[in-house]
């Protein structure tokens, strides 16, 4: 059947006939006679975000000695370092009293020394009861652990809390060696894996289809798939929680997610507040600080953080006078071991360095972008488990509904263990800005 040609008003302008409207953009027909121009290839978008989204997971890449294999599920470690030599004295100690209520009975055995320094104190244990049985109390009616007789200093009294350090044992002309203690190691520490999977689908008459560019094509499902699993194991790698129970549906049996290395951060985490008012430089510098004492410490430390609390940072540091280098988004050849972040060093009065990295994506969610959190490399490795490693399954239909759709999967598996958790930090809060971006 044909369509005869209709009647139009004259003269030809770029908005009549309307159905040849040079402004009639969302019409079917108006591209057939009017070619649309584009300032560049219809399948061209220019991106607004020129840093790499999946940075913190490029920083683990560098460093291959962060990667072990799995053959459990589960893996356990244990920190240890040696038992303090000193405890507190739960309450107050008179001049002349005979009975002392220690923090830690232990450290207080028949002959050895305790001496309060402060005071010039020192005393000689007779006796301990460290199971409180004896039912010993000071003159002031509380239960004590210690039998003592003070040796030197003055007579003074000594408030509760005061360190009480442990001494050696003296021995008479005639005496003998007095026993004493041992350690045994501590409860270790476990996290579980992650085991995860996600696929696409697209169907067989689609994937033939020619297409502008990579849309609609069996290439960009994959991209899209592999983009969406490497940002959300970025995530919970960063912040995830750990769960072990079966699956409520009943299908799927057992499920394993693993902790995130912010669950694992116990000892060192700073409230900056909403305002930032605790992120000054003399705070920033000793908190940092403070993440170098342990021995299995790395030289430097990596610093993951939001945009919020990247600006504060900086703000702080120029404000105290640290010396500090902005690097900017680097490329592979300006550093081979970029990843392509946004990027700041900054020295520490111990000369000590912290690098800082702007995660525009991996913190960009308005709950995020005024958190850091503190990465020691020497002290982080990431478990896989087999050949779960972001592995490709292709085909993963039945070979009836293979004839009609195509889809393919990417499994992984992951286990994050931070060692010495007292090497990482957290850093919470921050000035927000008065522009949502």
């Amino acid at each position: 059947m044909s369509e005869k040609l209709s009647l139009a008003r004259l003269p030809w302008t770029t908005v009549s006939p309307a159905a040849l409207s040079a402004l009639d953009i969302g019409d079917v027909n108006s591209t057939d006679f009017r070619p649309k121009q584009w300032l560049d290839r219809p399948d061209a978008i220019k991106m607004q975000a020129y840093e790499n989204d999946q940075a913190y997971l490029a920083w683990q890449e560098q460093y291959a000695a962060m990667k072990f294999g799995l053959s459990q599920v589960v893996a356990s470690r244990r920190v240890g370092r040696p038992a303090n030599m000193y405890t507190t004295n739960t309450a107050a100690i008179t001049a002349t009293d005979t009975y002392l209520a220690l923090d830690d009975a232990l450290i207080a055995r028949t002959g050895f020394l305790l001496a309060f320094i402060s005071y010039n104190a020192e005393y000689r244990v007779l006796d301990f009861d460290d199971d409180a049985t004896k039912g010993w109390t000071n003159e002031g009616e509380v239960a004590c652990n210690a039998r003592v007789e003070r040796l030197t200093g003055p007579t003074v009294a000594i408030p509760a809390g005061q360190v009480c350090n442990a001494g050696h044992a003296p021995m008479g002309e005639l005496g003998v060696p007095k026993r004493g203690i041992t350690s045994v190691p501590g409860d270790p520490v476990w996290n579980t894996m992650s085991l995860v999977g996600i696929y696409g689908s697209i169907s067989n008459l689609q994937a033939g289809s020619e297409m502008v560019g990579n849309w609609g094509t069996h290439a960009k499902v994959r991209e899209d798939i592999w983009y969406q699993h490497r940002m959300a194991k970025q995530h919970q790698q960063l912040f995830g929680q750990r769960f072990v129970g079966n699956d409520s549906l009943d299908v799927e049996g057992q499920l394993y997610l693993g902790n995130g290395v912010q669950a694992q951060i116990k000892t060192n985490v700073m409230e900056a507040g909403s305002l930032g008012i605790n992120l000054t430089w003399a705070k920033l510098n000793d908190f940092w600080e403070k993440t170098f004492d342990s021995e299995l410490s790395a030289s430097e430390k990596d610093h993951f953080c939001g945009t919020a609390q990247f600006i504060d940072i900086r703000k702080a540091a120029l404000e105290g006078g640290a010396e500090l280098a902005m690097l900017g988004v680097q490329s592979g050849v300006e550093n081979a071991s970029t990843i392509g972040a946004n990027t700041m060093k900054v020295r520490l009065q111990s000369g000590k360095v912290v690098n800082v990295y702007e995660l525009r994506k991996a913190f960009g969610q308005p709950n995020l972008v005024d958190w850091g959190i503190t990465h020691d490399r020497d002290n982080l490795q990431v478990g896989v488990f087999g050949d779960f490693s972001e592995r490709w399954v292709e085909n993963i239909e039945s070979p009836a509904q293979q004839i009609t759709l195509r889809s393919d999967a990417v499994v992984d598996s992951w286990l994050m263990a931070v060692i010495d958790e007292s090497t990482f930090g957290v850093i919470r809060g921050g000035t927000r800005g008065l522009i949502e971006r």
